[in-house]
Order: C-alpha cells, then sequence, then structure tokens
C-alpha cells in the first residue's frame, strides 16, 4: 500500500486558525459574549458585587468546558433545541 504522502496533490495545507475554535479568554466567544451581557445587566441594575461574581463564575465554567470540548457550547446549543424523544 502506498504512503498518502508519495500521491502529488493528495495533501492540502490548511492554516491553523481555520480549523481552530474562535475563543475569548479561552471561553467560547459566542458564550464568553452572552456571559459577560447578563453579568454587565446585573452589575449595572444595582447588584455591581453579584454581577461581577456571577460574571468570573459563568466565563470560568466556559474555560473549564472549552477545555474539555472546544465544542461543548455548540452541542449544548443543539441539544436544547431537540425534543426528548426517548421518555415515556
Amino acid at each position: 500500500m502506498r504512503d498518502p504522502r508519495d500521491v502529488p496533490g493528495f495533501l492540502a495545507p490548511v492554516r491553523h486558525a481555520l480549523t481552530a475554535p474562535l475563543l475569548m479568554g479561552g471561553a467560547p466567544r459566542s458564550y464568553a459574549i452572552l456571559n459577560g451581557t447578563l453579568a454587565a445587566i446585573i452589575a449595572f441594575a444595582g447588584l455591581a458585587v453579584p454581577g461581577i461574581i456571577l460574571g468570573i463564575a459563568g466565563h470560568l465554567l466556559g474555560v473549564v468546558l472549552a477545555r474539555r470540548d472546544p465544542d461543548a457550547v455548540e452541542v449544548l446549543k443543539r441539544a436544547m433545541r431537540i425534543p426528548n424523544r426517548l421518555e415515556s
């Protein structure tokens, strides 16, 4: 059997930026924006300390999820749209 690297044109260089997930501070981009927006709403509503704590805790949760699986938030979003079919 031939090695695929021996066939000309079989391999194509792909930049790492095209395959890596978009992260902001280690958390998925969409999750980080949503978390920051919710934390800012709470903080500007008069609860500054709980808003900051909630923002930091939410971001740390996003970072942990992204370290385990970079697409974890996308999978959770899709799972929320699928109805439960196994319930009796």
